[in-house]
């Protein structure tokens, strides 16, 4: 019922709503930040149009250690609008099949469960369980005032 998802957020960590939309063979326009930046290419094709930030910058707190904020410009912006209705809906179809190609290869629960797997096997091995852990700093904080 869409054309495309625009996701163009300066600080995305992952984007559910464009993942999504390429699961319904739907073409995204996205923000080269955090993980749209994997789910709009395969590394050999686009799924969508990526918008490349004209500003970048590292923000950080104490709850939050940091996170980078990618900031593109208006006339990125309407030019990627324009690219998209410019392929008209044949084009858009063709780029949404695609997109759901790469989703079913990339985003499987076989593969996710894997992954999952063997990187928590990996940190159990290297770091040790709860009682044997490395790197661990007891320290505590406590008011004193």
């Amino acid at each position: 019922m869409v054309d495309c998802t625009i996701n163009i957020s300066d600080a995305e960590g992952f984007g559910l709503a464009t993942l999504e939309s390429l699961s319904c063979n739907t073409p995204i326009i996205v923000n080269m930040t955090g993980g749209l930046q994997e789910q709009v290419t395969n590394g050999v094709e686009m799924f969508g149009i990526p918008l490349y930030p004209t500003s970048k910058a590292v923000i950080g707190s104490q709850s939050v250690p940091y996170i980078y904020e990618d900031r593109i410009s208006k006339e990125h912006f309407f030019s990627a609008m324009d690219k998209m209705m410019a392929l008209g809906k044949k084009g858009r179809t063709n780029m949404g099949t695609k997109g759901r190609q790469h989703v079913l290869e990339s985003y499987n629960f076989e593969n996710f469960n894997k992954t999952w797997v063997e990187y928590m096997l990996k940190v159990h091995e290297e770091e040790g369980s709860w009682e044997t852990r490395k790197k661990y700093n007891g320290i505590r904080f406590k008011e004193v005032a």
